[in-house]
């Protein structure tokens, strides 16, 4: 029994004492002593277990002006260790490296068909292998810990893909496969849960945050308490269901009038294509505005997105909410644009924000989680480390 508790006691000073180091970035373990309440004796001890693991270097503190020796920080080793994001959409898969300070050191996307699913399980590891054996040979001695996956569509914690259209994807067989290929965990989640994970580990770190993802599909990322809520079964923040016009049009999932079906990125595009108006040739919003069908297209998009975001506020009460869209990114007056349309008597937030991360957000957030997973902590805070931005 008391070695039980010991050992407990061992595990949340460790937790402490690294939190500490990757949320300040740079710090002296009498810094940590003081910010934890740890006695000195306790972080020392820590700290050289740390530095044992490779996980924390010494680092003398650069320009150090007053008398005597320069003082000693510590600093997370970013060549000790990686992981690995990936996000298969309906027309790609997006492959990220992050380092142990979440620093981005490899992204590439490849062409994919989502309608090929059956040959995800040889496509995928023959993609992943290549950049192993590239970082494997530079980050010693942890290596790759761990590979994160999301996916578009609905994931519980069983690992199941519940729902996955156009068709269903059997993911089970996949993981198991990069599992015995590459002898690492592997963690799968829907691309609206990694997205809100990785808001809160590059943007802003607080306990409760919800991230809007508009894409192919459109879904809710929600964080309460540190912790993904996703409800009985796992289809908690399937926003893009929620119907919004009745007896409007067809969805996949089987009603009619959904959310996605009106405010996607892909439907917005797709209307714009099919009035022979691409984007690219609208660098800015403002020329986009001189187009009358397109301003016509954007004006009923905006109105469509405001009815869902609307429902999305007054449901949460969010303090903050990001938004995750290519539309948004390359055209940020958009938000303004909402706005207007955002206001009763009861709704009330502080804040909308497009997410800085953009389309690489799914992906870092899926190679988060097994970073967070191999450092057995519970608050990764990376931003001190403007990597992404």
């Amino acid at each position: 029994m008391l070695t039980g508790d010991a050992n407990y006691i061992k595990t949340m000073n460790r937790r402490l004492v690294l939190e500490d180091i990757i949320r300040n970035k740079s710090i002296s373990r009498v810094n940590i002593s003081k910010r934890t309440g740890l006695n000195k004796a306790t972080v020392s001890s820590q700290v050289n277990e740390l530095i044992e693991q490779s996980l924390v270097i010494e680092k003398p503190v650069e320009n150090y002006q007053s008398p005597g020796r320069r003082p000693i920080n510590l600093e997370l080793n970013p060549m000790s260790t990686y992981t690995i994001g990936v996000d298969i959409d309906r027309n790609h898969i997006r492959i990220v490296v992050v380092n142990l300070r979440g620093m981005t050191v490899y992204n590439n996307m490849h062409d994919f068909d989502i309608r090929r699913t059956e040959q995800l399980i040889d496509i995928l590891p023959g993609l992943l292998q290549p950049v192993i054996s590239q970082y494997d040979e530079v980050h010693s001695p942890n290596r790759l810990v761990g590979i994160g996956i999301s996916f578009h569509g609905i994931v519980n914690e069983s690992k199941e893909l519940l729902y996955a259209p156009p068709d269903q994807i059997h993911i089970q067989p996949l993981l198991t496969k990069l599992e015995d290929t590459f002898n690492v965990p592997i963690y799968a989640d829907n691309n609206a849960n990694m997205a809100v994970r990785a808001e809160q580990a590059f943007t802003e770190y607080q306990p409760n945050l919800y991230c809007v993802t508009l894409s192919s599909g459109i879904g809710l990322g929600i964080l309460l308490n540190h912790e993904i809520f996703r409800g009985f079964t796992g289809y908690a923040g399937e926003v893009g269901h929620m119907i919004i016009r009745q007896d409007g049009i067809p969805c996949r999932c089987g009603n009619h009038g959904c959310f996605e079906r009106y405010a996607s990125d892909e439907v917005l595009k797709r209307s714009l294509s099919e009035n022979d108006i691409e984007l690219y040739d609208y660098p800015t919003y403002e020329s986009l505005q001189q187009n009358e069908k397109a301003r016509e297209i954007f004006d009923d998009y905006i109105a469509f997105l405001a009815v869902g975001l609307n429902n999305i506020i007054n449901i949460f009460n969010p303090k903050k909410l990001v938004i995750n869209s290519s539309i948004f990114t390359k055209y940020p007056e958009l938000v303004e644009e909402v706005k207007p349309q955002l206001s009763s008597s009861f709704i009330d937030y502080d804040e909308i924000v497009i997410s800085s991360l953009g389309d690489r957000s799914s992906a870092l957030g899926a190679a988060i989680v097994p970073l967070a997973r191999f450092l057995d902590i519970n608050h990764l805070d990376l931003n001190e480390y403007h990597h992404t931005h």
